[in-house]
């Protein structure tokens, strides 16, 4: 009896289907007072039941089959389209139409999602679709719901699902990590934003002796050696390793601000695995502080295998909080864990100059043991209020009230820099760049 129940749930109507339904019987009544109406719909109710039946068992013959696939990374990127396909195979002797619905994470409050398509007989199609994540955690998939329904009359519908539920975590951007990656390249930094910074002298560790090719700085060529060998010689440099750098992120309410639909404290999060990837591959070694009401998340700096993963995994499980940030819980757990003098890029949002007082002995005091840079995010969104010309009272207010916001955070970032805090004042979409910007910077002057 339930497997009777399921077949008969199973079975949808199309469109059309109603409309021939709803012409018959209009047909039927009117035939009560034109027996010609009477005969005709009758005999279009006889056609009407026939394609029924062979539209059933066209959807329902015991050999034909539909079968779907969802295909998608084992983990996904926090606030980047990620792909998924769904591979979809006809297995029946004719021509369907399909309608794809893939149950997808309540967390990205999609309630319309569909695909069309039209398979031929043993037909295998890779459908594709993009998804955006907005927030880290575990997202389920349900399964595959197919509606099926013959190319011939299109009369029925059959539905189908496919077992394919699964739960995928989406971690901190992987792509953005990528992309920033590729970035920092010599040959296409300049074009991406990447400055090109000038260093000072040659306080680097010696490398090798090279032959000379054009591009090389002439001031380093080796004259006894290109004596010796005939030709020109070359000192080659890098710069010195292993030195320290850490994050720390603020996870107060402050942070939990939203632009593009990330909060401030994901943009942080993005950040700090890209830069942490370029730290790591220039060999320096990195670390994480996360903090809120109490010190959290503490990794030693270090250059080990396996450390990007535990920065990761760190930097995925980071929760926000609903309550101010604790400046003094980091300060001694800076005190407490990091005894070497260590670069220190602090992601907070500091909106008044009343809490710059709160926190800015807090930053003092680190700064003199450590070379902190502050990282503030601008309000884009404000800044272009502040730009718009006004056109009513209303609007001069606004305008007004955006410039003054401004015009307070210009003089936080004053502050800092008087302190002798160094400070970045970014975009949150163009974070990564101006905090790499800022390492280069630092690396090249020999500051670390």
């Amino acid at each position: 009896m339930k497997r009777f129940l399921r077949h008969i749930k199973s079975i949808y109507f199309n469109t059309i289907t109603f409309w021939l339904f709803g012409v018959i019987v209009v047909t039927m009544v009117l035939g009560a007072w034109l027996n010609i109406l009477f005969i005709v719909s009758v005999i279009a109710a006889l056609g009407f039941i026939i394609l029924l039946v062979i539209d059933y068992f066209l959807l329902y013959w015991r050999g034909g089959y539909i079968d779907a696939e969802r295909k998608l990374a084992k983990v996904l990127s926090l606030g980047d389209d990620n792909n998924i396909q769904v591979e979809v195979t006809n297995g029946f002797l004719a021509s369907v139409k399909i309608k794809v619905l893939d149950n997808l994470p309540y967390r990205l409050q999609i309630r319309d999602f569909g695909i069309d398509q039209l398979l031929k007989p043993g037909e295998i199609k890779v459908l594709k679709y993009n998804i955006h994540p907005l927030s880290r955690g575990v997202y389920t998939f349900g399964n595959i719901d197919l509606f099926v329904s013959s190319d011939l009359f299109g009369m029925l519908q059959r539905r189908i699902e496919i077992n394919q539920s699964l739960d995928v975590a989406v971690y901190p951007s992987l792509i953005h990590m990528k992309e920033v990656e590729l970035k920092t390249l010599s040959k296409i930094a300049l074009s991406q934003g990447v400055k090109k910074m000038r260093r000072l002298g040659h306080s680097y560790e010696f490398e090798q002796i090279k032959t000379y090719v054009q591009g090389d700085d002439y001031r380093s060529i080796n004259w006894k050696s290109t004596g010796r060998n005939q030709t020109l010689m070359i000192n080659q440099y890098e710069d010195e390793k292993s030195q320290p750098i850490y994050f720390a992120i603020d996870q107060g309410r402050n942070m939990r601000m939203p632009f593009n639909g990330l909060s401030l404290i994901d943009y942080a999060v993005n950040s700090t695995l890209a830069i942490s990837n370029v730290a790591l591959q220039k060999s320096d070694r990195v670390g994480l502080l996360t903090f809120d009401k109490e010190f959290d998340v503490f990794i030693k700096a270090a250059n080990r295998r396996g450390q990007l993963s535990a920065i990761l995994e760190s930097l995925y499980a980071i929760k926000q909080e609903d309550l101010d940030a604790n400046f003094n819980a980091l300060y001694h757990a800076v005190k407490r864990n990091v005894r070497q003098r260590s670069l220190i890029f602090l992601f907070t949002n500091c909106n008044t100059l009343h809490s710059l007082q709160r926190i800015k002995p807090v930053l003092s005091l680190m700064n003199k043991k450590h070379l902190l840079v502050t990282i503030l995010f601008e309000n884009s969104e404000i800044a272009e209020l502040a730009a718009k010309k006004p056109t009513s009272l209303e609007e001069i207010y606004e305008n007004t009230i955006a410039e003054k916001f401004l015009y307070e955070q210009r003089l936080i970032a004053s502050e800092l820099n008087t302190l002798g805090v160094q400070t970045i004042v970014s975009k949150p979409e163009e974070l990564s760049i101006n905090t790499i910007n800022k390492y280069l910077e630092l690396k090249s002057q020999g500051k670390i």
